[in-house]
């Protein structure tokens, strides 16, 4: 027993220190970012490509605050915008899938990199994967004339604080939050490990994965990825990268599929509850991941496997 606690004790130092030396200068550059303007200039000159997957200006400036900021700050964006907005549930579903693909890049982008993936592929991925996605459902929604009703919700929400001490709080406060997950986390799976339940997720797990290139010793970053996310798995994903057990093949495609589809439940939980129409936040954005990551594994193994 006393192994056991010395063992989680030093896997939670190991995954929190390298996740908050990461973490911690990004929250206060993302804030320049935010103080500075850079956000609504981007957002303006996204505003081309706005249109080309059906979606007004003014929610462009949702999406850059969820690539840039974070998932919530865009969501209080998104609710206190959308009075003042004629948009239909196909473009609400079409902008939350999106944000679902691309939200806290420059953040998740610095941990992937931390574990070895390049930051600009990833970041890269990311936002011309949303772009791409959201371009096929409004293929799909507008000339089918899916979800077409007008769009309102009762939902109302006070904006995140903009004071310096209320947010830096608000920071710390998120902080401890990410200890705390990586702390469950560690544990779940060292009770996994000793119940035998791992092995039931080999059986489960590794042959669909094999399909993509990914290796049974990935599958670790996989079932965390899948279920709470790149920013608060970041951790575990750079532990389990930095062990040398998992191949080079494995950790890149690994990574890739996780950028593209992470935190299934908690994030399609919250893009649903903001008026994400189910067919768009997880069927559509399962299916595009698994295709497009399936396409990258066959470009790998062609061009860059033998590098």
């Amino acid at each position: 027993m006393k192994n056991t606690i010395v063992k989680i004790t030093e896997d939670i130092k190991d995954i929190c220190i390298p996740l908050y030396k990461i973490l911690i200068p990004f929250v206060f550059i993302v804030k320049l970012l935010e103080i500075s303007g850079v956000i609504e200039f981007l957002a303006e000159l996204i505003q081309p490509l706005m249109s080309l997957v059906g979606l007004t200006p003014e929610l462009g400036l949702v999406l850059v605050t969820a690539i840039l900021v974070n998932m919530y700050a865009a969501i209080v964006l998104f609710i206190n915008l959308i009075p003042i907005l004629d948009v239909n549930v196909a473009q609400v579903t079409i902008l939350t899938t999106m944000i679902l693909v691309c939200h806290n890049i420059p953040i998740e982008s610095a941990v992937c990199k931390a574990a070895g993936i390049s930051f600009t592929y990833t970041a890269v991925l990311r936002f011309f994967s949303a772009f791409l996605l959201g371009f096929i459902l409004k293929l799909i929604y507008f000339n089918f004339e899916l979800l077409m009703e007008p769009f309102d919700t009762l939902v109302k929400l006070d904006p995140l604080p903009t004071e310096f001490w209320p947010w830096l709080y608000y920071q710390f406060v998120n902080l401890v939050y990410v200890f705390f997950i990586v702390c469950i986390m560690v544990i779940i799976l060292e009770i996994l490990k000793k119940i035998g339940i791992e092995r039931l997720f080999e059986i489960i797990f590794v042959p669909p994965l094999k399909l993509f290139g990914i290796q049974k010793e990935a599958m670790n970053i996989i079932i965390v990825g899948m279920t709470i996310g790149i920013q608060y798995g970041g951790g575990i994903l750079i532990k389990d990268v930095k062990s040398g057990k998992i191949d080079k093949q494995s950790v890149f495609l690994a990574v890739s599929l996780l950028n593209l589809l992470h935190a299934i439940i908690e994030d399609t939980i919250l893009m649903a509850l903001i008026g994400g129409h189910i067919s768009g936040i997880l069927f559509a954005r399962i299916i595009f991941s698994l295709v497009l990551s399936y396409f990258i594994f066959m470009i790998y193994k062609r061009y860059f496997k033998a590098v």
